[in-house]
């Protein structure tokens, strides 16, 4: 299991329960207000790219002007590249409009025939000709059905309609808008501590064992070799509660004790697309660490200028 430490010998550790590109589910040993700090960083201060300006060149679809640019900007971005990008208000003046700043993006589409054309991200294309998995792009949709690659739709064409937009994606964090935030799901939770009384276990039958274990929705208990009562996976408990009213309904209301785990917590975080969730984390506990630096700083600065 993968553990990391903020320094050496800091009370706080994450410990890796499940990982994949689109969610990252980690337990995290520390202090409450650090736990929602790093939750509120990964919503709302990790950069990635957007689309910001739209100029519209011929607009003859369903949608008008403000529509249609809305629902490009919030198509998401793959952002891995977007640490190489500044933000527009740290470029010079001729800087502003080049490549260090923006990706620029091309949709031009007319419908020729009855049948309607539906547009989707994948009709977008970069002006500077960028190529690969990691340049900045439409995140990649596929259909559940099939697993064909269908983008995200953003309008449809009648017969003879067309739209020819140019956009432009900036690099931005979710305080400044929705469209930035990299997060779809970022929650955190008490991990819970049960603890089984042996000796009131000692009197119970395998079936009825077998119906605690069993009345658990999260599989959180188990029976070992010996038929025993164990807690096996105690990262899945949502504190529903059913095995003490299952023990409760066998005259056994001690049997199990459950208790928040104090300060220790279970996260998930699940990405929108633009880069993978633990790039999320990592990104935020930098953003944090940075954060918690400029106070240090300030505050010594402050105490130099009281003894001055």
């Amino acid at each position: 299991m993968y553990k990391y430490n903020f320094e050496q010998n800091s009370q706080h550790r994450i410990d890796i329960l499940e990982l994949n590109d689109e969610k990252c589910k980690f337990s995290f040993e520390g202090d409450l207000s650090i736990a929602n700090a790093l939750r509120r960083v990964m919503i709302a201060e990790v950069p990635v790219m957007a689309i910001h300006f739209v100029d519209i060149i011929e607009n003859t679809s369903p949608l008008s002007d403000e529509f249609l640019a809305q629902r490009l900007g919030l198509i998401p971005l793959v952002s891995y590249a977007a640490d190489s990008k500044m933000y527009d208000w740290e470029a010079d003046a001729d800087s502003i409009e080049d490549q260090k700043t923006k990706v620029v993006f091309t949709l031009r589409q007319k419908n020729l025939n009855d049948a309607p054309l539906e547009i989707t991200s994948q009709h977008l294309e970069p002006e500077f000709g960028q190529v690969g998995e990691m340049a900045i792009r439409p995140v990649r949709m596929f259909s559940p059905i099939n697993n064909k690659e269908v983008g995200i739709p953003i309008t449809r064409l009648g017969k003879n309609q067309s739209v020819h937009v140019r956009c432009h994606a900036l690099k931005g964090f979710g305080k400044m808008h929705a469209k930035w935030s990299p997060i779809n799901i970022a929650t955190f939770r008490h991990e819970a501590e049960l603890n089984i009384d042996h000796s009131q276990q000692q009197t119970l039958s395998l079936i009825e064992k077998k119906s605690i274990r069993d009345s658990c929705p999260m599989n959180v208990l188990g029976i070992d070799v010996n038929h025993d009562l164990i807690v096996n996976a105690i990262e899945k408990c949502i504190f529903c509660e059913e095995c003490i009213r299952c023990a409760e309904s066998i005259k056994k209301p001690r049997l199990i004790k459950m208790q928040h785990k104090k300060n220790k917590y279970i996260f998930t975080v699940e990405s929108a697309g633009q880069i993978k969730a633990a790039d999320i984390v990592q990104k935020a506990l930098i953003v944090l660490r940075k954060k918690v630096d400029e106070i240090s700083q300030d505050l010594s600065f402050a105490q130099q200028q009281q003894l001055n």
